[in-house]
């Protein structure tokens, strides 16, 4: 049998498709229980949670003495466009031919073209776990595993196989990026109460990471044009893709919190205040081409061979040492309790779109009903950053001083069909 040779083409489209099974989350993590409350949890950790939120927290009253993560690992996958109820509605329940065939009126692609925007389709999935992490008193010990990624794909690139084209027009996909990251933490957080005039209790915290690039990649460029005439049609493109393994990097985040009279918290954190991951191992840069001009069905040979009217080229290239600036982030979250009711909010900033990061703001508003405090249950909504809409619920179980938390975040409104995905966490410990 003939083996089959990969076109440039081909390699891009596997390039973007392993770019889709690489999950991500890297300093956007969600414990359960904030994940629970829609991400509004920053002026609630403690504990082991707080470094993740803020440091400072650990200088609070109600910190607890000693708390431990045996294992917590969040895990999700969304997307900005389409639903679970589109999908069952075009892919699994659409109207069908005499043979069972799905078919597709004009009004359907428009459907489901109307739904992504016009920057394109974004895919996103993460993964973020850590094991074994304490803290005792004010001091925090954190390790955890981190993957980062995002994938955008051009909306054209679904517009001509479902709508067509259209001659002397040129089409073209500029609009595609992506981005990988992982690594592994080892982080060190210590919080310390103040004493100021302007609130009750005042104390402020640091965490220090150390982190290891396990590995990198990046689209750098991405640009394909499809140009369609009376004579048959052209295309140009052309990319640049990085990978790299990493070494050994470190970052500082810095908080403050202040308690006001006993019902009201105030907390802020500004993350990636200083830092970088290094990446001198194995770096590479594939680049490549495709062209061709006055493309028709005759232009192949008997054997459909076109070898000899589209120019295609790849390569690598050697690249040089650099490092990653982690994106600096600030995070602001109140708090208020009211009988058995805590109310909180969030407000959360990155200034760079990344792997883990989008420059867009996220707000984010929980709630947890503690009647029944070995029984807690949460709620919580979240619009912008990465999310986009989300809503959530998650509960507890917690006897004594076992702590077993879940929380469940749906990528849009909480019914299964309108979810564009889901994000499920699971956390298991103690806490005295």
């Amino acid at each position: 049998m003939k083996g089959y040779k990969f076109s440039i083409l081909d390699r891009v489209i596997v390039f973007f498709f392993l770019l889709c099974l690489i999950p991500s989350g890297l300093l956007s993590q969600m414990t359960a229980r904030g994940l629970g409350m829609g991400g509004a949890y920053t002026a609630l950790a403690r504990g082991v949670h707080a470094p993740i939120w803020n440091p400072a927290n650990l200088g609070l009253p109600d910190n607890p003495k000693f708390s431990m993560t045996f294992f917590s690992i969040e895990t999700g996958v969304w997307n900005n466009s389409l639903n679970k109820g589109m999908y069952d509605k075009y892919f699994v329940n659409g109207t069908k031919d005499q043979d069972g065939n799905i078919v597709w009126e004009q009004q359907d692609v428009e459907d489901i073209l109307n739904h992504i925007p016009d920057d394109g389709l974004g895919l996103n999935a993460e993964v973020f776990v850590r094991t074994l992490c304490f803290s005792a008193g004010r001091f925090a010990l954190s390790f955890g595993a981190n993957v980062g990624s995002f994938v955008q794909l051009d909306k054209t690139l679904f517009e001509l196989p479902l709508a067509g084209n259209e001659l002397n027009k040129k089409y073209t996909l500029n609009n595609m990026d992506g981005e990988a990251l992982g690594i592994g933490t080892i982080s060190f957080s210590l919080g310390e109460p103040v004493k100021v005039s302007f609130a009750d209790v005042f104390a402020v915290g640091g965490t220090f990471h150390l982190f290891y690039g396990g590995g990198y990649a990046k689209v750098d460029s991405a640009d394909f044009s499809f140009t369609t005439a009376s004579y048959g049609f052209d295309i140009d493109g052309s990319y640049k893709a990085t990978r790299a393994l990493g070494g050994l990097g470190w970052g500082v985040d810095m908080g403050a919190a202040a308690q006001i009279g006993e019902k009201l918290i105030l907390s802020f954190e500004l993350a990636n205040v200083l830092g970088s991951i290094p990446w001198s191992n194995e770096i590479k840069s594939e680049v490549g081409y495709i062209r061709g001009d006055s493309l028709t069905v005759l232009n192949a040979d008997e054997n459909n061979n076109d070898e000899d009217v589209v120019d295609d080229s790849s390569w690598t290239v050697e690249g040089e040492k650099f490092s990653t600036k982690l994106p600096a982030a600030v995070r602001l979250g109140c708090l208020y309790r009211e009988g058995a009711v805590v109310l909180t909010a969030d407000y959360y900033q990155s200034f760079k779109n990344g792997a883990w990061s989008s420059s867009k703001p996220r707000f984010a508003v929980g709630t947890e009903w503690q009647k029944i405090p070995w029984l807690p249950l949460r709620a919580g909504v979240v619009l912008g950053g990465r999310i986009g809409f989300g809503t959530s619920f998650g509960f507890g179980i917690r006897p004594g001083k076992f702590v077993l938390d879940l929380g469940i975040m749906n990528r849009g409104f909480i019914f299964p069909k309108n979810s564009k995905g889901l994000i499920i966490a699971l956390d298991m410990g103690v806490g005295f």
